[in-house]
């Protein structure tokens, strides 16, 4: 046991360790804080409803609210619809499958303009356009 106790990696992973259970400990202890603060911007909770408010007019019933009022919070405390999230989820692979399509078409441009001319152009050529890299016809049949 006393030569585990003198070698560093013993240590090291004993230091790991504690790091983790503290890393650990803050993290939890911040959501747990996190977790019963309101989140800003969702409105409180309603309050119960009084013996007045219990029974409304049938005329509340039948009209619909004003356009200028904002959309009523889904219940639950969900601050968007289901609707609204696979909307903006559409738009977003919309725009991802464009950008995708332009990428692909300009490294096919470049690659028939550029790429592929220049590969042609050095396949068709006899002689190395360097000195000390010639070769004899010979010497490179005798390669391939």
């Amino acid at each position: 046991m006393k030569a585990r106790l003198r070698q560093p990696l013993f240590w090291i992973v004993v230091g790991e360790v504690v790091v983790m259970f503290v890393l650990s400990a803050v993290s939890w202890r911040v959501y747990e804080a996190r977790r019963t603060a309101p989140v800003a911007g969702l409105p409180a909770m309603a309050r119960a409803p009084a013996p007045s408010d219990a029974v409304p007019d049938a005329g509340a019933l039948v009209k619909p609210p004003p356009a200028s009022q904002p959309a009523a919070q889904p219940p639950g405390g969900f601050p968007v619809t289901l609707g609204q999230i696979n909307t903006g989820q559409g738009s977003l692979e919309h725009f991802e499958e464009g950008i995708l399509a332009h990428l692909t078409d300009a490294m096919s441009a470049y690659l028939e303009a550029v790429a592929l001319p220049a590969v042609k152009r050095v396949e068709s050529e006899k002689t190395a356009t360097n000195a000390a890299t010639a070769q004899t016809t010979a010497a490179t049949v005798k390669m391939a």
